[in-house]
């Protein structure tokens, strides 16, 4: 396929499938790991929402593929760029590429910061089939934080009120806990959720930790566990958060 692409490493324990229609993203994250890996400056990646080239049309033909094929699994929107970054609101690029999967019965799940900017799609996001999602990365709740880490992502309380609304919608959630920056807001973030949210994947944090004031991995992924089976919640733990746990698998 062209632009749905089957994803390796650490992004394979997130989805089978993945798309980016965004070559870049504006939400400015300082933990952001795209810049790296597409060997981009930071300063450039963030400056300006960047559309790939051809991407309706490569997506459309992937979909007809998909359906050619009869694939099952869902697509994730996105690994290197935010589905709703603020340009999507003019440019609806995503809302379109919602409109094709649609049409060819493509489920869809969404992963963004971008919170209640994409509450208008989640008609078409519902409609792309019985495997849609939409997702939200949660890291710190206190907002100056998270303005300082994210300084154009929504506040936090956004994303939790798009959870929400996206439940009460019928269609699945789940939230991202990575990278994990505070261990206080992780708990308090599942206490919130936990009546809207659906599944938790739950990792460490890649590249530098000092961002992070966890310091005992192994005592937080304890606690983050504690917790959700506590409200008898479905989790993910992440590879890398795995071997924090039980360093030597057992």
């Amino acid at each position: 396929m062209r632009l749905i692409y089957e994803p390796k490493g650490r992004a394979r324990e997130y989805a089978p499938l993945a798309a980016n229609l965004y070559t870049s993203c504006t939400h400015g994250c300082f933990y952001c790991y795209a810049p790296r890996c597409l060997q981009r400056k930071r300063d450039i990646f963030h400056t300006a929402a960047n559309i790939r080239k051809n991407a309706l049309s490569l997506f459309a033909a992937d979909c007809v593929d998909y359906a050619k094929k009869k694939l099952t699994d869902p697509v994730l929107m996105s690994f290197i760029s935010d589905p709703y970054q603020p340009d999507e609101l003019e440019l609806r690029i995503t809302r379109k590429a919602l409109e094709i999967a649609a049409e060819h019965e493509v489920p869809i799940q969404i992963l963004t910061k971008g919170g209640t900017r994409a509450i208008p799609d989640f008609p078409l996001l519902y409609a792309t089939g019985s495997q849609a999602a939409f997702a939200c990365t949660l890291t710190v709740f206190d907002k100056s934080w998270a303005a300082k880490l994210e300084p154009n992502a929504v506040e936090p309380e956004d994303r939790l009120q798009a959870l929400k609304t996206a439940h009460e919608a019928g269609i699945t959630t789940w939230v991202s806990f990575e990278p994990a920056v505070d261990e206080q807001s992780v708990i308090k973030f599942i206490q919130m959720t936990h009546t809207y949210t659906d599944l938790y994947k739950v990792g460490a944090i890649s590249g530098d930790k000092t961002i992070s004031t966890i310091r005992n991995w192994r005592k937080y992924g304890l606690n983050v566990i504690d917790e959700l089976e506590k409200h008898e919640k479905q989790y993910i733990i992440k590879n890398d958060l795995k071997k924090e746990i039980n360093p030597d698998g057992e």
